[in-house]
């Protein structure tokens, strides 16, 4: 009876056998400028993204031409009227290329506008993320995990809660479109430090992390990782490709079912 018992026990444990598999990063989005390509979701469908104080945006992106119309939005929420709560993108302003964030705190006009110079060139993937304290009123900016010059100072210490669409590569559906793929859109309700940054930038996440908020992998997909279903609506069928800026990722453990 006992010999019977073992080898049930193994067959069991053999059966539920644990394998770690690496998660790869397999698609990003091509947004084209020329076609008025965006991401979206309506305020009324989201949770998580009326931030009102800090946050972190981050994201990879290949421009495939320099902001010569002046602006490249990226994360945006803002109709550019009464319901202007966030802004963060890539333009040319007086002749320099630079990364600006604005953060509103009435609603109806940007009263904290903040930017670094910066030239990502183009045809190369480049992380960017922002950082926004609003106790310190700070902002900062990185690329590829590094910190671009000084911290910026906000004039606001909260951000307007607006009923504006959370929105991707876009700034009003009608001007200003950001031109070439993007991949692993990343939005925190929290201050993420230089170090978190640098060390999660080249690989994927899990989706549960603390104080993440909205998370797009983008793997021919638009689906949100975490648990607010921030799912993203494609305006005028961007198209999925298969250049991603790494291949790396979380590893996960998949039970198997092994013979022996």
């Amino acid at each position: 009876m006992k010999k019977l018992i073992t080898i049930l026990v193994l067959a069991v444990i053999c059966f539920y056998h644990i394998n770690p598999v690496l998660a790869a990063n397999t698609h990003s989005i091509d947004l084209e400028r020329d076609s008025s390509q965006y991401l979206s979701i309506t305020d009324a469908n989201q949770t998580g993204l009326d931030l009102t104080s800090d946050f972190t945006f981050e994201m990879w992106v290949k421009p495939e031409a320099a902001p010569t119309d002046l602006v490249y939005p990226l994360i945006t929420k803002d109709d550019q009227s009464s319901n202007r709560s966030y802004s963060f993108g890539y333009r040319t302003r007086s002749g320099t290329l630079e990364l600006y964030t604005y953060i509103e705190d009435a609603g109806d006009n940007w009263d904290g506008s903040n930017y670094v110079s910066v030239d990502l060139g183009t045809g190369n993937w480049k992380h960017l993320a922002v950082t926004y304290d609003a106790s310190a009123k700070e902002v900062k900016f990185y690329v590829n995990g590094s910190q671009q010059g000084t911290t910026q100072t906000s004039l606001n210490d909260t951000i307007y809660n607006g009923t504006a669409p959370f929105k991707i590569g876009t700034l009003n559906d009608t001007t200003h479109f950001f031109d070439g793929p993007i991949d692993e859109v990343r939005v925190w309700n929290d201050i993420r430090t230089a170090t978190e940054i640098s060390d999660n930038y080249q690989k994927e996440l899990v989706g549960n992390e603390a104080n993440l908020v909205g998370y797009w992998k983008l793997n021919n997909g638009l689906l949100d990782e975490t648990s607010n279903d921030n799912d993203l609506t494609n305006n005028n069928s961007a198209v999925f490709l298969s250049d991603v800026p790494f291949t790396d990722g979380e590893e996960t453990f998949i039970p198997q079912i092994l013979i022996y």
